[in-house]
């Protein structure tokens, strides 16, 4: 008996130094982020989810505004790739405002809905449709040229 509890006190012993090991390494790397109003986007570059979708939300509002949607769709395709629900929505609203026709570059937006159709995303088709309707027949083109066909 006494045996037992010796080999399990071990176990406790070595899972507890594990625990406070990977405790240790998190607050390392949240050290390694300045305190301040840089914190978020130092996170985000470093994984951190809930600061990728605080800086992926703020490039989309930019991006309404400036209709340049670069940063926004790569920043919800981070967070989406990471399985994080909110990943996910905030990509479909960017891709909601590429069929709208938001991003002032067409046929760059038509490459990108394109590569998500390419990926499984089905829906899309009639949202790139709906952009192809705002394009000129060259816009057109050559957005299927980028795109591959």
């Amino acid at each position: 008996m006494r045996r037992s509890f010796v080999i399990l006190a071990i176990s406790i012993a070595c899972t507890a130094a594990i625990w406070v090991d990977s405790i240790v390494q998190v607050s390392a790397a949240e050290s390694e982020c300045p305190a301040g109003d840089e914190w978020v986007a130092c996170a985000a570059n470093k994984g951190d989810p809930m600061a990728m979708y605080a800086v992926g939300r703020t490039a989309y509002e930019d991006a309404r505004q400036s209709g340049d949607f670069t940063q926004a769709l790569s920043w919800s395709r981070k967070l989406a790739a990471t399985k994080e629900k909110n990943g996910e929505r905030l990509l479909k609203m960017v891709y909601l405002q590429l069929g709208w026709g938001a991003h002032r570059d067409y046929v760059q937006a038509y490459v990108w809905l394109s590569e998500a159709i390419a990926g499984g995303d089905d829906y899309l088709v009639q949202w790139r449709k709906m952009l192809a309707d705002k394009m000129t027949p060259e816009q057109v083109a050559e957005a299927k040229k980028q795109a591959g066909g």
